[in-house]
């Protein structure tokens, strides 16, 4: 797959770009250094990896210049031709207007326009949007990533700036999961892609039942230890109730007045009789605070002068003072203890109100058992004894569900073990991949030889590319220099030296797979930029031997200021048919859309 040509139904404001098979330059000249007014950042060159995306039917993020600017471009719309592996040629028709209506045309001749052409012209013509990726995954046939669609990868070789800040996680997967990406690049690398994503979909499954089980355990008091116990209680309960009605059937009171008999002289009185203790206790402390709030600093220096002047003796200066920060300290104490005496009081009125409250339940409890127990009217006793059926009944249904969250608690335990078991023999079959690699899989054994290689051409040092498991159990992929020793450096961090490793990366891949159903192209945009010249002929020069020695597709973006100046670059430099745009700040022209900038 390489990119053919792109245009639009409007030339005079979006010239075609006819892409060359081997090295293709999109150039922005700096007519006007000294005008503030002029400069290169807005004229568009960054923008054609968009436009292409776009072309390759990406979903419209809502900062989608397309969307953003839907006014300006609406009128627009995009014919994006491909050449594909067969030797064939798709081209692609999506207009900003109706971006979900996608219309094909597959021809065998390159550099065509079918801006003109109707619908009925159209080998598919207005395809919905989902089934339009479905069927130009198909055109595409681009089986070696299978089974993973065209788009999955796509963006990896149109990596914009903002696509250098890692090797692997483009910028469209720094918000999402590890498990969103990883397991194509497994594929990619040579690995079992199918079984690392299937240890991500364990590590959610674990995930989402232990939350479930937090969930429900934050819903109940009793723990899943305490089910048996709990199992018996409802049991014995049930029983209760069923006994209970039993009798009520057959008007026999005995049982149940037996049973609210003894309820009520060993619970009832019980509970009443703790109570009331409470009640008495929490007074009893809430009384002595009361005092302790009615206490003072009772001293009078006035006093004390007065004393030392009747008895004729000279009373120090100091002392005074001495005598005055005392009582302040004394002051300041009580205040400290009155506040904290305040809020024990506050705390425990709230406290005998509560044990009051109880104290009631429990007293109208005892008198509505007694008025059974000494009632004679068998009426009355059989209403008031159905109504303490109804609560027990109540009690009974409270229990069973209680009992049915802590059933279903320890039911996810079972799961939950199982499920990491099942985890962890992923893990395991991972690590043993990630071992197998060691021995040999030629794949990703010339990725990285070749990704080193690259590296050291460039910048003159060593490099590494590599595949490990984390502390997770799952993959992670590594890509950093070393020195002579192997010991790692801190060079990866540097901006200039990270943007190396991921060209480096994209090259080693596109190079292993040269002879495959493979994307055959890379879009770097500012390939070039902050760069030494001698970084800049080293890496010109291994593009170029990539493309002549291997037939891909190399598209890059940069300003005429950053190709190298000296002597004898021209070989390196892209030459007048490799320049497939050119863009300048001198007006509207020289930008990718001829329009005011926006």
């Amino acid at each position: 797959m390489k990119l053919s040509r792109l245009y639009t139904n409007l030339p005079e404001l979006f010239e075609p770009i006819d892409f060359g098979d081997g090295l293709n330059a999109i150039l922005a000249r700096v007519q006007y250094p000294k005008d503030p007014n002029k400069h290169s950042h807005c004229l568009g060159k960054s923008l054609l990896i968009e436009v292409i995306d776009f072309g390759l039917l990406c979903n419209m993020g809502k900062n989608h210049f397309l969307k953003t600017q839907r006014t300006r471009f609406g009128k627009f719309t995009f014919y994006l031709e491909l050449r594909t592996h067969v030797g064939g040629y798709i081209t692609i028709r999506r207009s900003v207007s109706e971006p979900t209506k996608i219309s094909f045309k597959r021809h065998s001749s390159s550099h065509q326009d079918f801006s003109c052409l109707d619908d009925l012209q159209w080998d598919h013509a207005r395809i919905t949007f989902k089934r339009a990726r479905v069927m130009l995954d198909g055109f595409l046939g681009l089986t070696s990533i299978k089974p993973w669609e065209y788009r999955k990868g796509v963006t990896y070789f149109l990596r914009s700036q903002k696509d250098y800040g890692d090797v692997f996680q483009l910028a469209k997967f720094s918000r999402g999961k590890h498990a969103d990406w990883k397991p194509y690049l497994a594929d990619i690398l040579g690995f079992n892609g199918k079984l690392v994503k299937a240890k991500y979909k364990a590590d959610d499954f674990v995930l989402e039942l232990e939350q479930k089980q937090e969930q429900l355990q934050a819903e109940v008091t009793v723990s899943a230890p305490e089910f048996e116990k709990l199992k018996a209680n409802v049991a014995v309960l049930r029983d209760g109730v069923k006994a209970k009605v039993e009798a009520l059937d057959r008007f026999d009171f005995h049982s149940q007045e037996a049973d609210l008999a003894k309820s009520t002289a060993e619970q009832v009185e019980a509970d009443l009789a703790e109570v009331n203790t409470l009640v008495y206790n929490a007074r009893h402390d809430l009384a002595q605070i009361d005092r302790g709030l009615q206490e003072n600093v009772e001293f009078n220096l006035a006093d004390v002068k007065r004393v030392f002047a009747e008895a004729e003796l000279a009373f120090p200066g100091q002392l005074s003072k001495d005598y005055d920060e005392l009582v302040e300290f004394n002051h300041r104490i009580l205040q400290e203890r009155k506040t904290n005496l305040k809020r024990r009081a506050s705390d425990l009125r709230q406290t005998v109100r509560d044990y009051e409250a109880t104290s009631s339940k429990l007293s109208e409890q005892r008198r509505k058992a007694l008025a059974v127990l000494g009632g004679t009217d068998s009426l009355r006793k059989y209403k008031d004894l159905q109504k303490r059926l109804d609560e027990d009944r109540a009690a009974l249904a409270l229990m069973e569900q209680k009992l049915k969250k802590v059933a279903e608690i320890s039911s996810l335990s079972e799961k939950i073990h199982n499920a990491k078991i099942a985890r962890d023999n992923l893990a395991f079959d991972i690590e043993r991949m990630v071992g197998m690699a060691r021995g040999g899989i030629p794949i990703y054994e010339e990725i990285s030889r070749n990704f080193s290689r690259i590296v050291e051409e460039v910048l003159h040092r060593t490099a590494v590319f590599y595949v490990q498991l984390n502390g997770k159990g799952n993959l992670d992929f590594i890509a950093q220099f070393t020195d002579p020793r192997s010991e790692t450096t801190e060079e990866h961090r540097g901006n200039t030296f990270k943007q190396i490793l991921c060209m480096a990366f994209d090259l080693a891949v596109l190079i292993a797979y040269r002879e495959d159903p493979f994307y055959h192209f890379v879009y770097h945009d500012g390939g070039l930029e902050q760069k030494q010249d001698k970084v800049k002929r080293a890496l010109l020069k291994i593009v170029r031997d990539t493309v002549e020695k291997h037939g891909i597709q190399y598209i890059f973006s940069t300003l005429d200021e950053d190709l190298p100046t000296e002597v004898g670059e021209e070989e390196l430099n892209p030459q007048a048919s490799e320049l497939v745009l050119e863009l300048h700040d001198g007006g509207p022209d020289g930008r990718l859309f001829k329009m005011e900038r926006f």
